[in-house]
């Protein structure tokens, strides 16, 4: 996942995006982008404290968010398939894609 709390701390400081994105290991054009969007949603230094870096990418890239919601493995339902005659670990992916 992104870093965008310390991307924004590393402008804060005054690096350029080539900088910023050479330190962490991102493109350019990923730094560019974090910043664009904190702009335009105004978020800037210093963060709130209670803001953690999942709540930081909802603001960011609400259309990343929606992505990163998955359904839990119903763990109890295929511990029980597991425990049946001839069950395979094939036949259990194709049971979590079914929940």
């Amino acid at each position: 996942m992104t870093d965008y709390r310390e991307i924004l701390r590393l402008a804060d400081m005054g690096l350029n995006r080539t900088s910023i994105g050479t330190a962490l290991g991102y493109s350019r054009n990923t730094v560019a982008e974090v910043l664009r969007r904190a702009q335009l949603k105004g978020v800037a230094l210093p963060l709130p404290e209670d803001l953690g870096d999942r709540e930081l990418m909802e603001m960011l890239f609400p259309e990343k968010a929606k992505e990163k919601n998955h359904k839990m493995l119903d763990c109890e339902r295929m511990h029980k398939e597991l425990g049946k005659l001839h069950t395979t670990n094939c036949h259990l992916s194709t049971i979590s894609v079914l929940i």
